[in-house]
């Protein structure tokens, strides 16, 4: 099930999933903007978020490169442990793990703010 490749939607009560899907692609769309520029559905499933992910990290590399590090610093992950990362993985690979990284940020951010409102 691809919803087991959305880290922490698990650890949520099941009754949250759908909630957390929803604010995960907005807060994707938001922080991708404007390359994740689809209208989201009422109930995105986990294949829709991740197949919107990586076109938009792909169009973000290929239209924009340049613009890559403002974009990482808007999703809050460090310049210097994306370029690591990107100097050690083959080019073929380099988007699908762009999106990872880029998956598991925005996936704590919701989390942390689903779980700790609820408290």
């Amino acid at each position: 099930m691809k919803e087991q490749l959305i880290p922490f939607a698990d650890q949520l009560p099941v009754e949250q999933h759908t909630r957390f899907m929803r604010k995960l692609a907005e807060q994707l769309a938001k922080d991708l903007h404007p390359m994740f520029d689809k209208e989201i559905p009422e109930n995105p499933a986990p294949d829709w978020i991740l197949s919107q992910l990586y076109s938009s990290v792909e169009r973000l590399i290929v239209e924009r490169g340049n613009s890559l590090g403002a974009v990482m610093y808007r999703i809050d992950l460090p310049e210097k442990k994306i370029n690591a990362l990107m100097a050690g993985t083959h080019p073929d690979e380099r988007i699908r793990v762009l999106s990872n990284e880029i998956l598991e940020r925005e996936a704590k951010k919701v989390w942390m703010r689903l779980h700790y409102a609820s408290k």
